[in-house]
């Protein structure tokens, strides 16, 4: 059978598997799933053991790469109860070690979509990439080459999560206005849902609307432009910090990014010389960035053992 790594992207609202020739880079299946936000162990041990399972039908696992929505503390434990609940506190390594032979790695969902980027995507000649997923919540990270920005004990900053100066929803991390809150696709859907008279769980919401914006619709232009004025409230402090040559949109509001950049060079115009402005880009990984990067990062290892 053929030997691949697999990759999971642990996200707050979708989870994302993939099977990958850890050679070629050849992605050889995939699948998504809701992420479960209630049970114990045994509720998370089943999920990851079904749909490892699938996605590695046929093949032959060789080692695991998880990303998930941080913080992740140095021992490789999510600590995310706001958005991992089922998964904060478990043993998630060891879970997986038990699932499929070889080694088992994590890290921060927003280093996992990084890498992959730098490895096959966007940022393959940028030597310093600052990459913000737009998802459940807002993920950065910060790439000098292929080396991601780390604290001190080697955990990754939680970048998504600044003080603007935005009216938002409180944020589950303290601050009152905070960048995921103006930012993410969760807000993002919720502003879509009242434009359009809808329910906010209607998962069709932004792409309707952003079906309206193609075709002229000034309503719907405006709420685009006006969600990337937050993208860019956030964006503007991280690079006037890291001054990188190349930002890469990720996530699942990325696919929008031609309608947020009037609103994102607006906001970033009127700072003049104190913001720099690089390129800014959309991945080209689609919504499998996360999962890919953890491809990557098992494949890493399993080479080195």
């Amino acid at each position: 059978m053929t030997a691949v790594v697999l990759g999971i992207d642990l996200g707050g609202t979708g989870s994302r598997f993939v099977a990958v020739e850890p050679t070629s880079g050849a992605v050889l299946a995939r699948r998504t799933a809701p992420t479960p936000h209630t049970g114990g162990p045994g509720t998370v041990r089943a999920f990851l053991r079904e749909h490892l399972g699938a996605v590695g039908q046929g093949l032959r696992p060789v080692a695991v790469g998880v990303g998930a929505s941080g913080p992740i503390d140095p021992h490789g434990v999510i600590r995310n109860p706001d958005t991992l609940p089922a998964f904060t506190g478990l043993p998630i390594t060891a879970m997986l070690a038990a699932l499929v032979p070889g080694p088992v790695v994590i890290d921060n969902d927003a280093v996992c979509a990084a890498l992959a980027e730098r490895a096959t995507g966007a940022a393959q000649q940028s030597p310093r990439s600052l990459h913000i997923t737009l998802g459940t919540g807002v993920g950065v990270c910060l790439l000098t080459g292929s080396t991601p920005f780390r604290l001190p004990d080697g955990t990754h900053p939680e970048g998504g999560h600044l003080a603007v100066a935005l009216p938002t929803e409180p944020c589950y991390c303290g601050r009152t206005a905070c960048w995921e809150q103006a930012a993410s696709r969760s807000t993002l859907q919720r502003t879509a849902a009242r434009v359009l008279g809808r329910s906010g769980t209607d998962e069709r919401v932004i792409a309707d609307l952003a079906d309206l914006a193609t075709h002229g619709d000034h309503l719907a232009l405006a709420t685009f432009r006006e969600h990337g004025t937050r993208i860019a409230a956030g964006l503007a402090t991280l690079l006037s910090l890291y001054g990188p040559d190349l930002v890469v949109l990720g996530g699942s509001a990325a696919r929008y990014l031609p309608l947020f950049r009037p609103g994102i060079h607006s906001a970033l115009d009127a700072l003049g010389d104190w913001g720099p402005e690089p390129e800014i880009v959309r991945t080209r990984l689609d919504d499998y960035g996360g999962a890919l990067g953890g491809a990557h990062l098992a494949a890493t290892v399993w080479k080195a053992s």
